[in-house]
């Protein structure tokens, strides 16, 4: 079919856009938290990136099963992976594409390091996935979703967002864009960074 064509040349030439219109001051904030994370990971002692399932050369040359790939993709969700960095790298090709409302760029491998060193910051954590709807004639699964949790700084702030995530795949079944969409401003985002939490009684 003519979708069926379109997976099997789907590598996007052009960068994929932050999903938001965050402005300049937002987008240096990212960065800034993403240099923060890096510092903290180096001061604590990076770990070796065992919380995600491994990949051996031979998998990533095979092709993966639709109904796997979507399996694979549920048991993330149910680690958490976005936020904790629990993660099935071989479901992704190294050069996939990362777009959220703040920034996109290209590699697994940022996306998993920024994950292990923000994740490590958080604290009771809640995610709840509202729907999950996968199409292969597309190559694509939608989630909806909501989280929150808390960051182990001194003013304990609390992070409270929901949003959605398109995952498109290849005709490997291997993921090549992971798009996050927030119903949320990013600024707001940022504020609560800044707001203490409240104090448990």
């Amino acid at each position: 079919t003519r979708r069926r064509c379109e997976r099997e040349g789907r590598r996007s030439k052009d960068k994929i856009e932050p999903t938001s219109d965050a402005n300049l001051g937002t987008r240096l904030a990212w960065y800034a938290s993403e240099a923060f994370g890096d510092a903290v990971a180096l001061v604590r002692g990076r770990g070796d990136g065992g919380d995600a399932t491994a990949t051996t050369g031979e998998e990533k040359k095979n092709i993966i099963a639709w109904d796997e790939a979507v399996q694979r993709l549920r048991d993330d969700y149910d680690r958490t992976y976005f936020v904790t960095g629990k993660m099935d790298l071989g479901l992704y090709e190294e050069d996939c594409e990362f777009a959220d409302p703040f920034v996109s760029f290209r590699g697994v491998a940022r996306f998993k390091k920024n994950l292990d060193n923000l994740g490590a910051l958080m604290k009771d954590v809640t995610l709840v996935v509202d729907s999950f709807e996968e199409i292969e004639e597309e190559g694509t699964v939608s989630t909806k979703w909501k989280f929150k949790c808390v960051l182990g700084l001194p003013w304990s702030p609390r992070l409270s967002a929901s949003g959605g995530t398109k995952h498109v795949f290849n005709r490997e079944n291997r993921m090549v864009q992971h798009v996050e969409s927030w119903d949320i401003d990013p600024s707001v985002a940022l504020r609560q960074l800044v707001t203490p939490g409240k104090a448990k009684k």
